[in-house]
């Protein structure tokens, strides 16, 4: 099991179907040792932290202050630690950089773009590989128009072996099955 996890996912709450799963998975990934990494706010980010402090785990909300909106005066209150970034792209940078692993939740543009940039980071070799795992369905879509993008090579003695979006990615329906692959 990974000491560090990183879930994005959507700043809004979901189903309370998802909310609950969203709520055991951050409960069984604590009981499992691993600390929980998110941006922090709310939605599925607090849903996360809930289950993971639930369980006596530790969380890591990784935050920035942009908006004047109410919702993003503070980090959510289960949050154990938190780094607050000078931009949206120093918080990515630190996601990635503290995760061992990444779990990707539905979510919106901002899921998108941490998923694009993580995806990215490898290709470009400032971090290297760790595992992502995508919970349900929602971003099949998008990985199936990058099927065959290669996003990271690697030399070995006088072979390149190529690796693609989907080689990266790993594709779970239950919350169960996540943890089973990290």
């Amino acid at each position: 099991m990974v000491k560090k996890v990183c879930i994005f996912g959507s700043y809004k709450d979901l189903s309370k179907k998802e909310k609950e799963e969203i709520v055991r998975l951050g409960k069984l990934l604590a009981q499992k040792g691993a600390t929980v990494i998110s941006g922090g706010f709310g939605g599925t980010m607090e849903d996360i932290s809930a289950g993971a402090k639930s369980a006596g785990g530790k969380t890591i909300g990784v935050t920035w202050y942009k908006w004047e909106k109410p919702i993003y005066k503070k980090a959510n209150e289960f949050i154990d630690k938190e780094i607050i970034a000078d931009s949206l792209f120093e918080r990515i940078e630190i996601m990635f950089k503290k995760a061992d692993a990444f779990i990707v939740l539905p979510g919106g543009t901002g899921t998108l773009l941490e998923l694009s940039a993580v995806l990215e980071y490898m290709n470009k070799g400032l971090i290297d590989p760790k595992p992502i795992i995508m919970l349900g369905d929602f971003w099949k879509p998008v990985l199936t128009c990058l099927k065959k993008e290669p996003v990271l090579s690697e030399k070995t003695k006088n072979m390149r072996k190529i690796y693609c979006c989907n080689d990266l990615v790993t594709f779970v329906k239950t919350v169960d099955e996540c943890i089973e692959k990290l």
